[in-house]
């Protein structure tokens, strides 16, 4: 299957690599168990969150943080959108003038 027919149904689908190997269904393998993935061990238990910019492995220890964080940059985000609405531009809602005139870039409005 094409990756235009896996988005088209709306299927999730992450590869670090191509396996030209099919699938075996007819067997079960190890459950709950830590796992590598692209360099990176899960653990069972460990969120696993994707979209079309990445994947993220978040530790269950670290979720309760994770969705904080989490939250309070969305909440940053709206922010900043609603400034640049109200006609304010990056370097103003950023704070960057000062230091950007620090390294010798000056801003000619």
């Amino acid at each position: 299957m094409s990756q235009p027919d896996l988005r088209r149904l709306g299927f999730p689908v992450f590869s670090y690599s191509v396996c030209v190997k099919g699938t075996v269904k007819e067997t079960v393998g190890p459950l709950a168990e830590p796992v590598l993935i692209g360099g990176e061990l899960v653990h069972p238990g460990d969120v696993i969150r994707a979209d079309a910019d990445g994947v993220v492995v978040v530790r269950r220890e670290d979720l309760a943080d994770a969705i904080r964080l989490s939250r309070d940059r969305k909440e940053a985000e709206a922010g900043y959108i609603a400034a640049y609405r109200a006609g304010r531009d990056v370097i103003d809602v950023s704070d960057l003038a000062a230091k950007l005139a620090a390294k010798g870039l000056i801003i000619d409005n």
